[in-house]
């Protein structure tokens, strides 16, 4: 092997003895990886957090490939959330929150989408909330500014909906965290 040249089976070899890594992003990419962000190449780290079935679906995109179709099972509300404790690397400062949505035509399914900064410890800072409009069959960004408190250094992501019934679905896709006016 050449210096400064890695083979394949050296690299892979080199790599199964590290620890995880973390890769990280420029201060005004979108705080989430590519694959929860945007489902192009996989589910991302999205759980069905309650009373709701989720999966990738070519059926859900707004853009690109696929979305997230979220499936009510149960009445009175449901809930996805980011399966990544402690979150997704943050800093403190002006962030913009954005996603796509769209719901079951003729139901009042409104979807929220709940950002919560965190300490490094894991202790939540600040939870912020962006709503969406009623969804219908067609597509809705909803946007707000935010700001994550000082201290913050990872964030997470929940979308809930307080109205749903079984068989209702949403479909959420392209969904943002990102720093503003970053240096």
């Amino acid at each position: 092997m050449k210096r400064g040249r890695w083979s394949v089976l050296g690299l892979a070899a080199a790599l199964m003895g590290c620890d995880p890594a973390v890769i990280d992003h420029s201060p005004t990419s979108n705080l989430l990886d590519a694959e929860t962000a945007s489902l192009e190449t996989g589910g991302g780290v999205w759980t069905a957090w309650f009373a709701v079935t989720i999966a990738r679906a070519t059926t859900a995109a707004r853009e690109g490939d696929a979305g997230l179709r979220v499936e009510v099972t149960e009445p009175y509300g449901w809930g996805v959330a980011t399966d990544n404790w402690p979150g997704f690397a943050a800093s403190p400062g002006a962030h913009r929150a954005s996603f796509w949505a769209r719901g079951t035509t003729g139901r009042s399914l409104v979807a929220e989408m709940k950002v919560k900064w965190r300490d490094a410890s894991g202790k939540e800072l600040r939870a912020e909330t962006l709503s969406s409009p009623v969804l219908s069959g067609q597509w809705v960004r909803t946007e707000r500014e935010l700001t994550a408190p000082a201290g913050t250094e990872r964030v997470s992501v929940e979308v809930t909906g307080a109205e749903g019934s079984p068989g209702d679905v949403i479909d959420l896709d392209v969904l943002v965290v990102q720093a503003i006016n970053a240096p």
